[in-house]
């Protein structure tokens, strides 16, 4: 019987070592794009939202596309391919969330970007309930999907911008 629970346990830990973590914090941070986090402000007020922007760099030496989500283009794409975590010391925060649909793409939701440039895409929108944040000092990531035509597993983890929240 003990080789029956010794075969179930080796099966489990083979069949999941391939597997991309499911915990956003375990993702991998952007290497070839470069993805950064920034707070708008350092300081935010207990039920106030925190706005935030992305800054995404190409670091390759070819162009690469991603989503253009700039000027509050498609909103209903953000919270999905922008995907916003905040945590404290204790890990990820269960922070409620409103369900986010994204709805279809086109051509006209892409844009190239070429080696070396950098695009930075301000105040982005998002669906977690950040208003009802307590008191306290927070940092917040995204999870960068740049092209919905690749597997979800294929997103990385940007650099992390802090933030507090007081009374």
């Amino acid at each position: 019987m003990w080789w029956l629970v010794s075969a179930v346990i080796l099966l489990a830990v083979v069949s999941g070592s391939g597997q991309q973590p499911d915990d956003p914090l375990l993702r991998p941070i952007c290497k070839e794009v470069s993805v950064a986090l920034v707070a708008e402000a350092s300081r935010v007020k207990a039920g106030d939202r925190p706005q935030f922007s992305v800054v995404v760099s190409n670091d390759t030496d070819r162009p690469v596309r991603i989503l253009d989500v700039r000027d509050g283009r498609r909103t209903d794409l953000q919270d999905t391919y922008f995907e916003l975590f905040v945590i404290q010391a204790t890990g990820a925060l269960d922070v409620p969330i409103v369900i986010s649909d994204p709805g279809p793409l086109s051509a006209a939701d892409f844009r190239e970007l070429r080696p070396g440039a950098r695009v930075e895409f301000r105040r982005i929108s998002y669906k977690r309930a950040l208003e009802k944040l307590a008191p306290g000092a927070y940092e917040a990531f995204v999870l960068f999907w740049r092209d919905p035509m690749e597997s979800p597993t294929t997103r990385c983890r940007s650099t992390a911008a802090r933030f507090t929240v007081h009374e």
